[in-house]
Order: structure tokens, then C-alpha cells, then sequence
């Protein structure tokens, strides 16, 4: 049975219990991990009901929540498994310091449920998962779909770069998937997700041409995109 559905989803403050679907798409990635002593780092942790939510998903895990202002942890700091820091996501330093002290070894689970924002939310990825994630972990990142809105402070909406007055030909060129890339694919996190996308193709991306030879392989196994969910495994080596 998926851990999810063991669980009194309805004891847990957090919007993560509220959509049945966003523990649906973590089962399948996480079951593996459910009976192992792991250990888990969550940027953005609110009031503290994600953590409470992980620390009994993962019976024998430890958790570690980073926020920029954290709850009040009186009730959190009494648990054991959990371990709360008040910093900054793109502080590396921070970063660095948190996983040194609690998971040298590195961290079996990443989830970033903090700013949504392209720019910062790159600068973790990359800092923690070449650093602090071991092989074969998942980084977990949550509400890409940011970057598709308009009033989202580095979001654009879904519109083409249109380079012809003529409207037929930018129709044409647009279904052939020819003239310049859609305006969103250079904002925020959908920006971002692309240069995932990009290092998940690092063999072609390096190969160049049909006789080139690629340079190196990619850093993932796999990336798997849901909305608002992306999971990315890192190699086991």
C-alpha cells in the first residue's frame, strides 16, 4: 500500500495533505526510502506541518526544514527527528553549514517548496544537488508552473516571439516549432525547468552533431514532470 494512504492525511497543517494528487506523485518516488534511516531537507517549511507530515511518512527519517522566518517551533523542537534552521535558500554558505552538521554524508531526499522564483530556486538546485544530494537521491521541486503567470513576479504568460508580420507564416512557423522559443521559456521557473531539461540531454547537448561524439553525460537518471511537480533522480554514480 502507498505510505500516503496509511496515514491520517487529515492530522497534518499543510497544504501538501489538502491535494491528494501531490502525495500520489511522491509515493512512487519515495516508497523506496520509507523504512530506511534517511534523511530528508525541505526549503520552506511555514508552520511546520510539512515537517510533523514527513517525520511520520518516514518513520525512521530524519527531517530538516529551512525557512527564511520560521513558525513558532516550541512543539517542533521537541522532536527528536526534526531539526529546523531560520536561513536563506540561496545563501550556500547556510546551506553548506545545515547539511554539514546534520547530513554529512548528504541528503537521501531534496524538496524545494520555497520561493517559487526561477532565479533562487537555481541557486539551490544546483549548490545542493551537486553537493549535499547522494547518488541515487531525488530532488523534488514544487510549483513550476509559476513561471507561466503573469502576476507572478518573474513570470510570463505562454505567447510566442512572433519575427513576421505576416500572420499565416508566424502560424506555420509556430506549429513546426521554428523562429525564436516562447517567451516563457526565459522566465522563472519554466526557464529553469528548460535548463533541466537541457541537463537531461547532456549526451546530445554535448554531441552537437550526428558524427560528434558527446563529452559527457548527464547528471540525472531521470526527470520526471508533473504539474506544479518535478522529480529529479540523480545518478547512482
Amino acid at each position: 500500500m502507498p505510505r500516503s494512504k496509511e496515514l491520517n492525511l487529515n492530522c497534518y497543517q499543510t497544504d501538501k495533505t489538502a491535494h491528494r494528487y501531490y502525495l500520489d506523485r511522491c509515493d512512487s518516488f519515495f516508497q523506496e526510502f520509507v523504512e530506511q534511516p534517511i534523511k530528508l531537507l525541505e526549503l520552506g517549511v511555514l508552520d511546520g506541518g510539512s515537517s510533523l507530515l514527513w517525520r511520520d511518512y518516514f518513520p525512521h527519517g530524519t527531517i530538516v526544514g529551512i525557512d527564511l522566518k520560521l513558525p513558532d517551533v516550541t512543539e517542533l523542537a521537541k522532536e527528536e527527528r526534526i531539526h529546523l534552521f531560520e536561513g536563506n535558500q540561496v545563501d550556500t554558505d547556510f546551506l553548506s553549514k545545515v547539511a554539514n552538521q546534520i547530513a554529512p554524508e548528504g541528503f537521501d531526499i531534496i524538496i524545494d517548496d520555497a520561493s517559487h522564483i526561477g532565479a533562487l530556486t537555481k541557486i539551490s538546485f544546483w549548490h545542493l544537488f551537486d553537493n549535499h544530494l547522494k547518488p541515487s537521491g531525488v530532488y523534488v521541486i514544487e510549483d513550476w508552473g509559476t513561471g507561466y503567470w503573469d502576476d507572478w513576479p518573474d513570470g510570463k504568460t505562454f505567447q510566442p516571439k512572433l519575427s513576421s508580420s505576416n500572420e499565416q507564416e508566424n502560424v506555420q512557423d509556430i506549429k513546426l516549432g521554428f523562429k525564436d522559443s516562447w517567451h516563457n521559456h526565459n522566465y522563472g521557473m519554466v526557464g529553469f525547468l528548460k535548463e533541466l531539461v537541457d541537463e537531461q540531454g547532456a549526451e546530445d547537448l554535448t554531441r552537437g552533431l550526428l558524427s560528434g561524439r558527446p563529452t559527457r553525460k548527464s547528471k540525472f537518471h531521470s526527470i520526471t514532470i508533473n504539474p506544479s511537480l518535478v522529480f529529479v533522480k540523480k545518478n547512482a554514480a
